[in-house]
């Protein structure tokens, strides 16, 4: 279990917790959450447990949802045999429109559903600065309001001179 700073810090917001108040519910220091916040440091599973419950919303939440790791077979395996898949955890995704969604974290793959761009396409856009996103531990995500703030950026609008046209 890898806590998502940038999740954690977005809901201590959207709840007007002060990282004092929050840290003092989850029985840990202000510094150590700051540090977590920003990725410059991990939680235990406890910890993270803490502060789920502390902002009361599921683990799931404010975790990054990645797997343990895959047990991987013996070197005496034969070579013909094809390489095991890497599984994948599959989570509900909500609509980057809803309340539940203004917050969520989407990978570029999810947010890639709403947006005209392919997930590789909003990676770069998103290292180049061209597009809101955050920057969790080195990992691109975009919240449901970065994914409606660059629909808006993308939407196709009428021309000053083509509106004054049509209404002369």
């Amino acid at each position: 279990m890898i806590p998502n700073g940038t999740a954690i810090r977005a809901l201590r917001e959207v709840q007007e917790l002060s990282l004092r108040d929050l840290a003092g519910r989850a029985q840990t220091s202000a510094s150590q959450l700051s540090r977590i916040e920003r990725g410059k440091a991990g939680a235990g599973e406890e910890l993270t447990l803490r502060l789920a419950e502390a902002l009361a919303v599921p683990v799931d939440d404010i975790t990054r949802g990645e797997l343990a790791p895959v047990e991987t077979k013996p070197a005496a395996a034969p070579a013909a045999e094809a390489p095991a898949k890497k599984k994948t955890a599959t989570r509900t995704v909500p609509y980057p429109g809803t309340a539940e969604g203004a917050v969520f974290h989407y990978t570029p793959e999810e947010a890639a559903e709403y947006l005209p761009w392919s997930a590789l396409q909003l990676k770069r856009k998103a290292y180049a600065r061209e597009v809101p996103f955050n920057d969790g531990g080195s990992r691109v995500t975009f919240t449901g309001l970065d994914i409606t703030e660059i629909s808006r950026m993308t939407a196709v609008r009428p021309l000053a001179e083509t509106v004054q046209q049509r209404s002369a």
